[in-house]
């Protein structure tokens, strides 16, 4: 699902990207990084979080975006970058081969993403065996699950932490780190998988 207007505002601003690459390092720094591996962002939006990890860990970085024009803003914003790529691509229908990255991040995207549990069958298979998924979104709980389903009329990925975890547990991952930050109307999630 393509952001509209006033959250392309919000997740355009420097404030924002901040946060998110604040977000995003916090789980980096949990596993062991090689320079020069493969590494894929979803929703990689403006770029500003591919940009920062392609200059601190000298990976190969690709960020995917359903949305345009946010991969026009990225690629403009990283002309300077030579170990950087920006697609537009939609999640779950990923245009790589099987096994091609180390490390997935995916912060604050699948909860967009109607069809969720496709993208997380991509994100399984473009991941390499002994790869990372470094996932943060928004889960519901179990009692509102079926409200967020019947009030989203499926232009949001509803979904529940139970879900995720039957997924991981499927899909041969161990659970790295884990942290759930409830609410009342959903759950945040943190969480890094390493694949079997």
């Amino acid at each position: 699902m393509k952001l509209g207007k006033i959250e392309k505002w919000f997740i355009n601003r420097e404030k924002h990207s901040k946060k998110v690459i604040e977000k995003a390092e916090g789980l980096l720094n949990l596993i062991d990084i090689k320079s020069g591996q493969n590494y894929l962002e979803i929703g990689c939006g403006s770029g500003a979080v591919a940009r920062y990890v392609s200059k601190k860990y000298k990976l190969n970085v690709t960020g995917t975006d359903i949305d345009k024009d946010q991969i026009l803003l990225a690629r403009r914003d990283s002309t300077h970058i030579k170990n950087i790529t920006f697609l537009e691509a939609d999640a779950t229908n990923l245009p790589f081969k099987d096994k091609s990255f180390d490390i997935v991040l995916s912060v604050n995207v699948l909860h967009h993403i109607s069809n969720w549990m496709d993208a997380l069958k991509e994100i399984n298979r473009v991941l390499r065996s002994n790869g990372y998924f470094i996932l943060e979104d928004l889960f519901f709980p179990e009692w509102t699950e079926k409200i967020g389903k019947i009030l989203a009329r499926r232009a949001y990925g509803i979904t529940t932490i139970n879900s995720m975890d039957l997924f991981i547990a499927t899909n041969n991952y161990s659970i790295l780190h884990s942290r759930v930050i409830k609410s009342l109307m959903w759950n945040n999630l943190r969480a890094i998988y390493k694949k079997r």
